[in-house]
C-alpha cells in the first residue's frame, strides 16, 4: 500500500508502542491480512453512451477506407484515421473518461488525487476506427504515448463460436491483456481475457501488451475505435493534436 508522508507519520505515531521496549506483551492472534500491494498496470473499464457511439460511427462512415492501415499493426483490411475536426469533437466527449481514469489510478495507488501533481490534461496523438471482418486479427503489440483505449461500437454474436471452442486460450474474438511473464504454478495472473461488449471501453497504459483474436463468421463485423495520447502539465488544456515539433523525448 502506498502512503504519503502525513499518513506514514500518523501510522508511526499510532504504533509508537512497538518501538518501546517495555510495552505489554500482546496475546497471539490468528493471521489477519492488513493490506496488499497493487502491482502492475491500471486498466479501467467503462461503458460509453449511445450518443458517443453513434457520433463515432457517423463520422467513421465519411472517412477514407484503409487510411490508417500503413500506421497500424492490425491485419485488418479497413482501418480509418479520423480527421482533425473529428478529433476536436472527440476530445471534448472523451475528457470526462480521462479525468475519471486518473482519479481511479490515484486510488489504485493508494494516493489522494492532487490536481497540482496528477494531470488530467492530455494531447491526442491519433484516433482511428477499425472495421474488423471474420478471419482478421491484431497480433500482440503496444502503442505509442502514455495512454491508449479501445471502445466497441458494434460487436458480432459470438455465442456459437464460443460454444464450439474447445481450447483453453483466449478463444475467438477475445482481446487479451498481457503483463509480465508466465510463471510455473500460476502464482501470478499475467493475462486477462475480455470478450468485447457493445459500448464497452477500456483505458490502459500504452505500453501494456495486448492482442485481438480473430472470429471466423465472414458475415459479421466488429467496429471499434482506438487512440493514443500523452499527458500534459496539469495547468494546460487538453489538445486534439500534438504540436508540429515533437516534445523532447517523444516519438509519435
Amino acid at each position: 500500500m502506498t502512503k504519503n508522508k502525513n499518513e506514514l507519520l500518523k501510522t508511526l505515531h499510532q504504533n509508537k508502542q512497538q518501538f518501546e521496549p517495555d510495552h505489554p506483551k500482546e496475546p497471539d492472534v490468528g493471521p489477519e491480512i492488513k493490506g496488499n500491494l497493487n502491482f502492475g498496470p491500471y486498466a479501467a473499464y467503462f461503458k460509453i453512451p449511445q450518443s458517443l457511439r453513434e457520433g463515432l460511427l457517423k463520422k467513421g462512415k465519411e472517412l477514407v477506407p484503409g487510411s490508417a492501415n500503413p500506421k497500424l499493426v492490425g491485419l485488418l483490411g479497413d482501418q480509418r484515421v479520423y480527421t482533425d475536426e473529428d478529433k476536436e469533437w472527440f476530445i471534448k466527449q472523451f475528457q470526462p473518461y480521462i479525468t475519471e481514469y486518473v482519479h481511479g489510478k490515484a486510488n489504485f495507488d493508494g494516493q489522494e488525487f492532487d490536481g497540482k501533481n496528477h494531470s488530467t490534461s492530455i494531447t491526442l496523438i491519433d484516433l482511428w476506427i477499425n472495421y474488423m471482418k471474420g478471419g482478421e486479427f491484431n497480433p500482440e503489440h503496444t502503442h505509442t504515448g502514455q495512454l491508449t483505449w479501445v471502445m466497441y461500437l458494434k460487436v458480432p454474436n459470438m455465442l456459437k463460436e464460443h460454444e464450439d471452442f474447445k481450447g483453453n486460450g483466449l478463444g475467438p474474438g477475445s482481446i487479451g491483456f498481457h503483463y509480465g511473464e508466465g510463471t510455473n504454478g500460476d502464482w501470478a495472473q499475467h493475462t486477462y481475457k475480455y470478450l468485447p461488449e457493445l459500448d464497452g471501453l477500456w483505458i490502459f497504459p500504452a505500453q501494456l501488451r495486448h492482442r485481438v483474436n480473430p472470429f471466423y463468421d465472414k458475415t459479421q463485423e466488429r467496429i471499434s475505435v482506438s487512440g493514443n495520447c500523452y499527458f500534459n502539465r496539469p495547468d494546460m488544456p487538453s489538445q486534439a493534436k500534438p504540436p508540429r515539433q515533437a516534445m523532447p523525448g517523444w516519438q509519435y
